[in-house]
């Protein structure tokens, strides 16, 4: 088994990385990890706790090289994707890139009901014609590295110009110190995830985290490789409740065998103006303890865990995922539960082109209604700039996702096509109910163009809960990259 050689790597490499900028969330590289990761190529990585750093895909990349040299053809071709795009990765050079990538996208729809637009860091397109325009730039200078990312939105409404990301790195002793602004995923979740996903704006936080994953000594090793990630952040100043509660989050996740990992999350809003933000206060939020007390402000905390297990069967490998996570706690425990499962079939028997994954979720608590992601004093629930932080279905709901997809990793490309069952108020006599049809297409036209196009319907029933109230909404969106 190559599994300890590669943790040996792993902690001699670690401690000596210099800092390196992240790869963001919704990127099309991490589709192709996570087939690796599904047919065995992949051991060591934790691809549940995104994002990653370059350096850490650059590390699985050649981890991926080792243990496909008995692989087909289209296994490798897959790898050799991912090595030209990173390329200039792994040297441990300090460079500055003024340019790294420019891109610029057009996105149409016929209404303004944002029920297409979910998972893209809290963009809202406005009825009619959108324009995004915009640019990245890098520096890794030792243990300093530096992205930033302004986009410019035009809409027939408006234009704005904003800063999408930016952040700064400082890398010491194998932890990265982030400030900054950026997206963060927890969860096997594809869809969605629970706590926390690029559902809503990228949060400007402060952020520790090991990128690099690590063995914890004594019997803790047998955990396998362990990465850890803890932010806190000011969420925006003119909400309708409390102005500028802090959010913080915790996520643990560790890999005991090459087909099995596991993470543990929490999440909790406490303080803001008027509220007590002391020393005590953030005690009782990191215990969970004073919650529940008569006298004592109460916070607004969540927690879970998930599992991932892949089975990397050669006549079908297959991934089967699930996440779970409590509003509440009662006597101590957690309580009022959300639930998300899934399968993800990295090819259909020999179809090695052909990928099909599953999903289900819910936030429906039988006897609870409305009860996720809202709070009593925290009005404005878990949300940032009214985008729900977690899963994008939001309070009382379901949602039932499938996608086929068919990958050209000769173009590193990908044509997917997707349907999506949402369901709300379910505790209610009349619900919310949307059907989504979308076709999503993205390949390279030359070395360093890319092009990515997606059509979306959706055919939404009794609006807002009201009986009778409906719509049909079509969405087209074309976007190119251009990589210097």
């Amino acid at each position: 088994m190559k599994f300890p050689i590669i943790l040996v790597s792993i902690l001699i490499i670690t401690p000596y990385a210099l800092a390196s900028t992240y790869l963001p969330v919704g990127d099309e590289a991490y589709n192709i990890l996570h087939r690796l990761e599904a047919e065995g190529i992949i051991e060591s990585g934790l691809l549940t706790t995104k994002p990653l750093s370059i350096k850490e895909i650059q590390r699985l990349i050649h981890e991926a090289e080792r243990n496909s040299q008995d692989k087909d053809v289209f296994i490798q071709g897959l790898v050799k994707s991912l090595k030209e795009r990173f390329r200039d990765e792994g040297r441990d050079i300090s460079f500055i890139k003024p340019f790294d990538f420019f891109y610029t996208g057009y996105v149409y729809t016929d209404s303004d009901i944002q029920a297409l637009n979910y998972n893209n860091d809290g963009d809202l397109y406005e009825k009619g014609s959108n324009v995004r325009v915009g640019f990245s730039s890098r520096a890794e200078l030792g243990w300093l590295s530096f992205y930033i990312n302004p986009e410019l939105r035009y809409s027939e409404a408006d234009t704005d110009a904003i800063m999408k990301r930016g952040y700064g790195v400082m890398s010491l002793l194998g932890l990265d110190l982030q400030i900054g602004k950026d997206s963060q995923w927890w969860g096997p979740g594809y869809h969605g995830a629970i706590l926390l996903s690029n559902n809503a704006e990228p949060l400007t936080m402060v952020k520790l985290t090991n990128p690099n994953p690590v063995l914890l000594p004594w019997v803790f090793k047998y955990l396998g490789p362990f990465r850890f990630a803890v932010f806190v952040t000011r969420l925006e100043k003119d909400r309708k409740d409390i102005p500028e509660p802090y959010l913080w989050g915790m996520r643990l996740n560790f890999k005991p065998h090459p087909y099995l990992e596991i993470g543990l999350q929490r999440t909790a809003l406490l303080g803001g103006r008027g509220r007590s933000e002391d020393l005590k206060t953030w005690w009782r939020s990191f215990t969970g303890k004073g919650e529940n007390i008569a006298g004592v402000e109460a916070g607004d905390q969540r927690a879970g865990g998930d599992i991932k297990i892949t089975l990397p069967f050669k006549l079908q490998p297959l991934q089967l995922y699930a996440e779970a996570a409590s509003e509440d706690e009662a006597g101590g425990l957690p309580y009022k539960w959300a639930y998300l499962t899934g399968i993800y079939l990295p090819r259909i028997f020999n179809l090695e082109r052909i990928t099909l994954r599953c999903e289900y979720a819910t936030t429906h608590v039988e006897g609870h209604p409305n009860v996720w992601y809202r709070h009593g004093i925290y009005t404005d629930g878990y949300t940032y700039k009214g985008k729900i932080i977690g899963h994008h279905m939001g309070t009382d709901s379901k949602d039932i996702f499938m996608e086929l997809s068919y990958l050209i990793p000769e173009r590193d490309g990908r044509v997917s096509i997707s349907y999506d069952i949402e369901e709300h108020n379910l505790a209610g006599a009349v619900r919310e109910k949307k059907d989504e049809v979308s076709l999503n297409v993205s390949f390279k036209l030359k070395k360093n163009i890319d092009l990515k196009v997606s059509y979306g319907y959706a055919d939404i029933k009794n609006i807002a809960n009201i009986s009778g109230k409906d719509k049909k909404i079509n969405q087209t969106m074309g976007l190119v990259y251009y990589t210097f």
